[in-house]
């Protein structure tokens, strides 16, 4: 690893009052660390790691990354939130290496580790973040965990029963159908296609791999994923046994959009993200103490 840090150049800005530092790393990489706010004693022993929406910036959609970042520090975990090439600060990559986002997040967790000492991650993040956060789980061995927000799915026959049998009844809904298909007449890209889903095969042997060792995910899916999962059951149903393990947490959350626009929601993202961290990760003591502290 010391040759690794070796070949990274790496600055840090000074703190702002929150302990929150800028650093510059990696190929041109800019990204925010998030220090616990607990004692030394109290930090616990795994780092976060946020991974762009799409295109958005690291602060998040509503700038939800930061607070979701600053409630995790509240609770005395380390989080870095940064922005891969050619998004937000950081340089637009000098080529398309196709293992590029593993290439950068290892990167990520050599400055975590370099700042902190840290070694084991939860990588997370939303649409396309939860995406990357999924790959790389399978990829590096120090990553112990995973965040997805509308991440992978599959559709499924119950999807297919859920998404038709209410618009059976509803000709509204029979002619907007059909005029979204003559629109598209068979041409034009997805919303899926969007996506970087695995093939369903390499996603079932993953997930069952992850499981396996050990690796704790939170899957929390909104009224965005509409087009691609209806019912929290689904994702058993397309990935097998393996997304029943008491390792993986599936969760639907049908009144909530996509990017958790309204505050009630992102408050409720905030608190159960923050609860699962501390449920799966935490020092047992720490988070008796945590839950206690208002």
């Amino acid at each position: 690893m010391n040759a690794e840090l070796r070949q990274l150049p790496m600055t840090r800005r000074h703190r702002n009052a929150r302990g929150e530092s800028a650093h510059r790393f990696g190929p041109g990489l800019v990204g925010i660390l998030h220090r616990p706010c607990h004692p030394a004693g109290h930090v616990q022993p795994v780092a976060v790691i946020l991974l762009n929406a799409g295109l958005t910036g690291r602060a998040g959609p509503y700038r939800e990354y930061v607070t979701l970042a600053r409630a995790l520090a509240r609770a005395g975990f380390t989080v870095f939130r940064y922005d891969q090439s050619g998004l937000g600060d950081s340089q637009a990559p000098m080529q398309q290496a196709g293992d590029r986002r593993q290439r950068e997040a290892r990167a990520a967790m050599t400055l975590v580790g370099a700042e902190t000492g840290l070694m084991r991650f939860v990588m997370g993040g939303l649409c396309s973040g939860a995406d990357d956060a999924f790959h790389l789980a399978g990829d590096d061995p120090r990553i112990v965990g995973a965040i997805m927000l509308d991440g992978i799915g599959y559709r499924t026959p119950q999807f297919w029963l859920r998404h038709l049998l209410p618009r059976m009844f509803s000709p509204r809904r029979w002619l907007s159908a059909v005029a979204r298909l003559r629109d598209r007449n068979g041409s034009g890209p997805t919303l899926l296609d969007y996506r970087d889903f695995p093939e369903q095969v390499h996603a079932r042997a993953q997930l069952r791999a992850l499981v396996d060792r050990d690796v704790r995910l939170l899957c929390i899916y909104t009224s965005g994923s509409y087009y691609y999962v209806n019912h929290a059951g689904q994702l058993a149903g397309a990935l097998g046994p393996a997304a029943r393990a008491r390792q993986v947490s599936v969760e639907f959350w049908r009144d909530c959009d996509h990017t958790f626009y309204l505050r009630r929601d992102r408050e409720k993202l905030f608190a159960r993200t923050v609860d699962w961290m501390r449920d799966n990760f935490a020092n047992r003591a720490d988070a008796s103490l945590d839950r206690a502290t208002p």
